[in-house]
């Protein structure tokens, strides 16, 4: 028998017993309709929770089982679903070229510091903390205008790329402005700590970051309409068409982030110059390609359509009432305050959101995808920089262990729906990051008993990576069943693009906090310590999924049927 949790579960009979006495859920477009919308679209995400611990699958996990017993439709438009996948890869491509490129710039720029690189990232990430929620919230407020919504979000992504590709041609353009970039931006002349710096290169240096943070706010933009929004709505509730959307969504995206920089290192091998040059060439002509791709990409699928037309009724109607109850006097004085007020008002509903999000049973699933960002044990720049300083590991072997990591990701976006399809969504969330947690433990113990050695012996090196490409099975097997669960918690609600925005504001909070752990543990000898505090962080997401996500919507943590055939009875 189950063990129960504190709180008495919903169990399905209960599920069963509410609809036939109440009748069915209320529809979105009753939603819209109640004078509370938020308070609404709250009760609706709590009971797409709740209809993720009652989802019927058949015994093979071949197809979703909808509660009347009749099998659901999971067919897709091959060629809409190709073309969707056209467009997911140029997108990312382009994002993930200049994600790589941008840092390794600076880092080849400013000579003799990690400080340009570091700023850079840190106000990045901070920016995606603050606005992430505004930046998602205007594909709800423009849900009307779907196309257009994405497409202003894709010219933004490129031009503001575009942009920086240029300035930072400029800079290898110039043996002045390169010569200024030397010693951490104080010229070839002085130590990287003595003189002052000099005003041209940091200008330009203000004008990129600045740049940057626009361009990780467009690719939010991008990310939530197009792999959120889209999709979830393509998929028409069927949980089996949401998984296979969302995993080969993922496959791209993986495969984008390791032959990109690939790409991107060929090229600066050869020149940077060049290699600037070549991406700007290269952004322009995908934001020609994706802006004429975009309509044609919709247009396959009439759900779009559908659900367009549905968001522009809304508004009509909002619009109407809205105007029926306004007054000239009032709408006069709105107008005075609306530049004083502006910043109260973006705070002010900044924090509505977030007490909203919280009070939803799938803001601790989104805690838990988010402690998962806090961790050194992957191969990002501070991991790649340990293996560079304290070991003599060469770089081909280092690209080929991150090569097999990349693997064993795309290998977790297959195991990740077949869990899913065999135990549930909820169940299989538990099993990914256990499998996630477990193999981490290797790299911990790799990394406390190497001690200094600069040539680690082979039982060591094989423990670090095997058990660092394991994790990485479970990592993305989770990724896949956090994506499903939000979408599908949310798909009611009537903000639920900025609420999906807070995720990547959590994300970007955590993954802001894995720099700080470097930053306390700054020395390679102490990096072992960042280590195990990661290896703490994916434990501290395990417990909060199973704990407080997984046990309210299951009602237990383990089935302990098969332990107790194995105990023996007590005789009479």
């Amino acid at each position: 028998m189950p063990l129960n949790s504190a709180a008495p579960p919903v169990s399905r009979n209960e599920i069963e017993l509410s609809q036939r006495t109440l009748g069915p859920p209320p529809s979105l477009v009753d939603a819209c309709k109640c004078d509370a919308p938020e308070k609404n679209g709250a009760l609706l995400s709590r009971q797409a929770d709740t209809n993720l611990s009652a989802t019927n699958r058949s015994p093979n996990g071949d197809s979703a089982v909808t509660e009347d017993g009749e099998k659901e439709d999971e067919s897709i438009d091959l060629r809409g679903f190709v073309l969707l996948l056209i467009q997911r890869a140029s997108s990312s491509w382009s994002y993930r070229s200049a994600e790589f490129a941008f840092p390794l710039y600076l880092v080849h720029l400013f000579t003799d510091s990690l400080l340009p690189s570091s700023i850079y990232g840190f106000v990045t990430t901070a920016a995606g903390i603050l606005f992430s929620n505004s930046t998602a919230s205007l594909v709800d407020t423009y849900s009307h205008r779907k196309v257009k919504t994405v497409q202003a979000f894709v010219l933004g992504q490129k031009l503001l790329a575009i942009a920086s590709f240029a300035l930072f041609f400029v800079i290898f353009g110039s043996a002045r402005l390169t010569a200024n970039a030397q010693n951490n931006g104080r010229g070839p002349s002085v130590k990287a700590t003595d003189g002052y710096p000099n005003a041209d290169v940091w200008a330009i240096f203000a004008a990129i970051t600045t740049l940057g943070c626009l361009l990780l706010l467009s690719n939010v933009g991008v990310s939530v309409a197009v792999e959120r929004e889209w999709v979830t709505i393509i998929s028409e509730g069927s949980p089996r068409r949401l998984s296979r959307l969302n995993a080969y969504m993922r496959r791209i995206d993986l495969l984008s982030k390791l032959l990109a920089p690939l790409f991107v290192s060929a090229l600066t091998s050869a020149d940077y110059r060049l290699s600037a040059i070549i991406l700007l060439a290269l952004c322009g002509a995908t934001l020609v390609f994706e802006l004429i791709f975009l309509p044609i990409v919709f247009h396959r699928f009439p759900l779009l359509a559908k659900d367009q037309r549905a968001a522009e009724a809304r508004r009509t109607t909002a619009k109407s009432a809205q105007h029926q109850e306004q007054v000239e006097p009032m709408r006069r004085k709105a107008l005075r305050t609306r530049g004083m007020h502006g910043s109260t008002r973006w705070a002010r509903r900044w924090l509505m959101d977030w007490s909203e999000f919280a009070a939803m049973p799938i803001f601790m699933s989104s805690v838990s995808i988010s402690l998962l960002y806090m961790t050194v044990l992957s191969f990002d720049s501070t991991f790649i920089a340990y293996l560079k300083t304290q070991t003599d590991y060469s770089d081909a072997f280092v690209a080929g262990m991150r090569a097999v990591c990349v693997v064993t990701e795309l290998l977790g976006t297959v195991i990740g729906p077949f869990l899913e399809g065999k135990i549930g969504l909820v169940r299989a969330g538990t099993w990914s990051l256990w499998a996630e947690l477990l193999p981490l433990s290797l790299p911990v113990v790799a990394l406390f008993t190497v001690g200094t050695q600069h040539h680690p012996p082979p039982w060591n090196t094989a423990i670090l990576f095997t058990g660092l490409a394991l994790s990485r099975v479970g990592l993305w097997s989770f990724d896949l069943c956090q994506l499903a669960q939000v979408q599908t918690s949310l798909s009611a609600h009537p903000r639920r693009n900025a609420l999906q925005g807070l995720q990547f504001s959590l994300q970007n909070a955590f993954d802001l906090g894995h720099y700080g752990l470097t930053l306390g543990w700054n020395r390679p000898d102490q990096f072992k310590y960042a280590a195990a505090a990661s290896f703490g962080a994916v434990g501290a997401a395990t417990f909060v999924y199973v704990a407080f996500y997984a046990r309210r919507l299951r009602g237990h943590v383990l089935h302990l049927e098969t332990m107790e055939r194995l105990l023996p009875r007590k005789t009479q």
